[in-house]
């Protein structure tokens, strides 16, 4: 089958893995998920020009995402969307993983190598407030934001992850006086996605309709 692939540049190096012949990507900017009222008309572009292609589907590589992506519309193509309400189920490999993960514990921030490569782990994100307003209102609005959780975790998806990633993880766990841990990720949700392998954990929606909450609800 011949499909494009919409994702966000975060999960460019896991998606590119299984990159064979028809599959083409489009990769967006990560910073769409700090504003998301900005995702849907960014992806309805994408999926608009890609109306002049030969394809048979258009995969999207987001999950619900703070509710980014509701109101998107299949243009010419059916879309095929993962069912997950935060992409960090893709890197864990499933839904499953990523519920359990959060009934363990709900107060993580989870970190992977394109995260940090980004500069959107809290640390960068405090660079970018300190440039704003200044150290001091930074380092309060940063820690203020994330005063609610009590673990960092960085992912490691097997291919890449170095010291200095992990580092750079365990040096936000300490400025942010949180616990750090390494957990294994795992491929399978994006092979299922880019292999065609599309059961109860996707989406897809015909041309013409568009993407609903209600289709993300569990059976």
């Amino acid at each position: 089958m011949n499909y494009l692939v919409i994702g966000c540049n975060i999960m460019k190096e896991e998606l590119l893995r299984f990159q064979t012949e028809g599959i083409s990507f489009i990769f967006l900017e990560q910073s769409l998920h700090r504003t998301p009222q900005k995702m849907k008309p960014v992806i309805q572009e994408e999926i608009d020009r890609a109306a002049e292609q030969e394809l048979d589907y258009v995969v999207l590589s987001y999950g619900l995402c703070s509710n980014g992506i509701l109101g998107v519309k299949a243009n010419r193509h059916p879309i095929v969307i993962p069912k997950v309400h935060d992409c960090i189920a893709l890197f864990l490999g499933s839904w499953d993983k990523y519920m359990e993960e959060q009934t363990k514990e709900p107060g993580t921030y989870y970190l992977t190598k394109g995260w940090i490569e980004e500069g959107k782990s809290p640390l960068g994100i405090y660079q970018e407030y300190c440039k704003r307003y200044g150290q001091e209102t930074a380092e309060w609005a940063i820690k203020e934001e994330l005063k609610n959780y009590t673990r960092i975790a960085l992912v490691n998806m097997g291919a890449n992850l170095s010291e200095d990633h992990r580092e750079h993880a365990r040096e936000n766990a300490r400025f942010l006086h949180l616990r750090y841990e390494e957990m294994a990720g795992s491929l399978a949700f994006f092979e299922k996605m880019l292999r065609g392998w599309w059961s109860k954990d996707f989406i897809i929606i015909a041309p013409g309709e568009e993407v609903t909450q209600g289709l993300f609800l569990t059976p």
